[in-house]
């Protein structure tokens, strides 16, 4: 088994976070995205979110396209979640 979750980098991690009883909710990282401009109170607005948090899985941005024999080009253009599945394949 393999996997990558929101505060854990593998399934170890992930067992001892789940034992342990913390949550890996965060705010979102700056680097993902800019919740000021995102976020609103308002609930009618749907065109912006009404949460600053979220599970956030770390290095999703360290993908190796040519590992996977992927042009630079696709890869920019796939899910991150589709990276993280082809990643976790692997190993």
């Amino acid at each position: 088994m393999a996997g990558q979750f929101p505060g854990a980098g593998n399934i170890d991690e992930f067992w001892e976070l789940l034992q342990s009883g913390r949550s890996a909710i965060s705010e979102v990282p700056p680097e993902r995205w800019d919740a000021d401009l995102l976020h609103t109170d308002d609930p009618s607005d749907l065109s912006r979110t009404t949460s600053r948090w979220g599970g956030f899985v770390d290095g999703v941005d360290r993908f190796d396209p040519e590992f996977f024999a992927i042009t630079g080009f696709e890869a920019r253009w796939m899910d991150p979640q589709q990276r993280l599945m082809l990643t976790e394949a692997w190993r």
